[in-house]
């Protein structure tokens, strides 16, 4: 995990540092600008004053969208490596929920809140430091003696506060997982007249996910108002002791204003840790819980090789519960499935088609029993090639946020002339490189074409031709009996057409 962040930052971090060094010069310019403003004002100080501000500025603004870019390279790369993970470990919709946007959402405010400041006390505070022991040692050592006190505090904070996150964020997770539940299955609480009942439990957990998140807020709260009160002490400190001893005659006045200057932001970035307190704790938590996760041991056992030869399928007494019910939706199911033949999985609504179907292309698992490709068990085979070997067009494919031709290259290197054939035989006419929104039928044939450009062994359909008219429905067969003989197909249907062209028909009740 540590390896990933470090690989993900590297090309990022030499110009944090350097836009860092130079914010640090260019503040302390600025402060001996100022003081030569007070002793001898000129009109060209002034301007010194302007220019070195607003380099100033411009130089914190590159360094922020570096932080924001670097913010939104790791998040894209955690949500692919939580999508690899979903075939390899088994979450529940309220974690994954949980996971995929919260979780990973709170990298975006570390990396520009808290990373900033942390490079900010990392490199500018021994700058200045080094620069105040050069100007007046006595003032060094308060701005050495009372920096560790404002860390130690947050030390302290962060221990109590961890419990409460933790809680936080399961009750997030539980609030994820029951609006899910609550809107999937909407139609049936009408029609037995529950909807109430579900909207007061949602509220109820609703309620004890905001009082836990206000618990962690008050705490950070806490933490800004004490960091602010020590970093204000430690100013005034500073301020009269040198005033003090300017009366005294121990130190110039020069000296003095310039260390005046620099002391508010020699404390600023401890000032704004207290406001990026609650960030850092979300940050850990979320760094750890994907740690374990990600640091999973995957059992390397298994055929990884190609399938030249389209596998038959045996489904051998699998029974399939799914989580939080207590009947099963499969159970004890034995079948067959030929290989280089087009197999028609039919039975009434409910029967478990589409249960099956997420089963045969390795999205859910078997509660009990085994699915095996010719004498080959699919839990003992690497997800990676299990998933390489299968092709699986569900109901309603995605349309991503991308051109066409984008989305029909989810699966690798796009072969053009062979997708213009495939379009060209199922009478699908779009243009590649616009981002239209695509018509029921024409998205069920996206995922069609997908599966074929994916060339797999093995094809998995739901409902392939459902909304489609006769014409198009009988392209889409011709082109599945066109490349059947080196494949294995098996597609849920109620469609008469198809299972009228199917060589083999399944039927489950």
């Amino acid at each position: 995990m540590k390896k990933f962040f470090l690989q993900t930052a590297r090309r990022k971090l030499p110009a944090i540092v350097a836009y860092k060094i130079i914010e640090s010069i260019l503040i302390l310019i600025a402060a001996k600008f100022l003081v030569d403003a007070v002793i001898s004002p000129s009109i060209e100080i002034f301007g010194g004053i302007f220019f070195v501000w607003t380099a100033r500025m411009a130089v914190e603004n590159l360094c922020a969208k570096k932080f924001l870019t670097l913010s939104v390279d790791v998040q894209t790369s955690m949500r692919k490596k939580l999508h690899e993970e979903i075939f390899h470990q088994n979450f529940s919709s309220g974690e994954l929920l949980t996971l995929i946007f919260d979780t990973v959402k709170t990298f975006d405010e570390f990396f520009t809140k808290l990373a900033p400041n942390i490079f900010s006390t990392a490199i500018l505070l021994p700058i200045f430091l080094i620069c105040a022991a050069a100007t007046d040692l006595l003032t060094a050592a308060i701005f050495f003696v009372t920096l560790p006190i404002a860390p130690f505090l947050l030390y302290l904070i962060g221990k109590a506060t961890a419990e409460k996150n933790l809680r936080a964020l399961a009750e997030l997770q539980k609030l994820n997982g029951d609006f899910k539940e609550l809107i999937s299955a909407v139609t049936t609480l009408k029609i037995f007249d529950r909807i109430d009942y579900a909207a007061e439990k949602l509220r109820a957990t609703s309620e004890k996910s905001s009082a836990a998140t206000l618990d962690v807020l008050k705490f950070a709260f806490v933490s800004s108002f004490a960091l602010e009160l020590i970093t204000t002490l430690s100013i005034a400190l500073v301020a009269v002791t040198l005033g003090l001893r300017l009366i005294a005659g121990d130190v110039n006045f020069d000296a003095a204003l310039f260390l005046l200057i620099i002391a508010p932001e020699f404390f600023l970035p401890i000032r704004k840790f207290g406001v990026a307190f609650h960030v850092a704790v979300d940050a850990k938590n979320s760094y750890e819980r994907l740690q374990k996760i990600f640091s999973r041991d995957v059992e390397k056992v298994g055929a990884t090789e190609k399938i030249l030869m389209p596998p038959k399928i045996f489904v051998d007494d699998v029974t399939f519960t799914y989580p939080k019910k207590f009947f099963p939706t499969l159970k004890n199911l034995t079948l067959k499935f030929s290989a280089g033949k087009i197999t028609a999985l039919v039975g009434e609504s409910g029967c478990g088609k589409s249960t099956l179907i997420k089963l045969l292309a390795g999205l859910n698992f078997p509660t009990s029993g085994e699915i095996f490709l010719n004498d080959l068990p699919t839990s003992k085979m690497q997800r990676e090639s299990l998933i390489s070997k299968i092709s699986y067009v569900p109901q309603n494919p995605h349309l991503f946020d991308a051109t066409v031709a984008e989305n029909f290259s989810v699966w690798g290197q796009l072969d053009v002339s062979k997708l213009h054939e495939i379009l060209a035989e199922l009478n699908l006419s779009i243009d590649l490189n616009s981002k239209q929104k695509l018509s029921r039928g024409q998205l069920q044939r996206l995922g069609i074409v997908r599966a074929v450009l994916k060339d797999t062994p093995i094809m998995i359909l739901d409902e392939p031709t459902a909304g489609l008219d006769a014409e198009n429905e009988l392209r889409v067969l011709n082109l599945l009996k066109k490349i059947s003989l080196r494949k294995t197909i098996v597609i849920a249907t109620h469609r008469k057409a198809v299972i009228e062209a199917a060589d083999e028909v399944c039927r489950l009740s």
